[in-house]
């Protein structure tokens, strides 16, 4: 009689749990809040960025017993990030050349790390994001250096589904996009 109430319950975390099986291609899509501005006219600056993760893989879906499927990026993850801090600088006025152009004024963005884990608790589960990025911007050979970081934790009781591991991806990189262009020295370095 009690496997017939255990049943429904053991079907409900094995159809939740299944998803975990299956490879998971993440849509990076992150927003920049920039407020326009002129800090960059007249100010041409080149804009290079370099994944220099160690895996190009974003981390593996969580079981409720450990890891599960990988999770990777349907773009690559440098073209996204190039494409977002091009149209945040010329948001601020600054005029960006074109790829591979030099010009005095250089930022170069080198992606360190954005990787999605998750751990296993006793009731709960957690799912861990975390990302750094580092900016080294160079005007007429003065060197500005800093680096970002980003890491979330959120604890679970049922493993997440695709569009909830994506917006948590898409959180933790938006807020590294957003520690670059909002950090005022960096912007007043590349301005000056």
């Amino acid at each position: 009689m009690k496997t017939h109430k255990l049943l429904p319950i053991g079907l409900l975390m094995a159809l939740l749990t299944g998803c975990a099986f299956t490879p998971q291609e993440a849509n990076l899509d992150p927003t920049i809040s920039v407020m326009p501005s002129q800090e960059g006219q007249g100010v041409t600056v080149s804009v290079n960025v370099v994944d220099e993760r160690p895996s190009k893989s974003l981390g593996h879906r969580g079981t409720g017993y450990g890891k599960g499927a990988e999770i990777t990026a349907s773009q690559d993850l440098d073209v996204v990030v190039y494409n977002k801090i091009v149209s945040a600088l010329e948001t601020k006025g600054f005029t960006v050349t074109e790829a591979g152009v030099t010009a005095p004024v250089d930022l170069k963005i080198e992606l360190r790390l954005l990787e999605y884990s998750t751990s296993v608790g006793f009731w709960t589960g957690g799912v861990h994001v975390n990302g750094a990025m580092k900016a080294v911007a160079t005007n007429n050979g003065d060197v500005y250096e800093r680096m970002y970081r980003s890491d979330d934790e959120e604890r679970v009781v049922f493993v997440p589904d695709a569009s909830s591991n994506e917006k948590m991806i898409n959180e933790s990189l938006s807020f590294l996009l957003n520690q670059v262009i909002g950090d005022n020295a960096l912007i007043g370095h590349l301005a000056k």
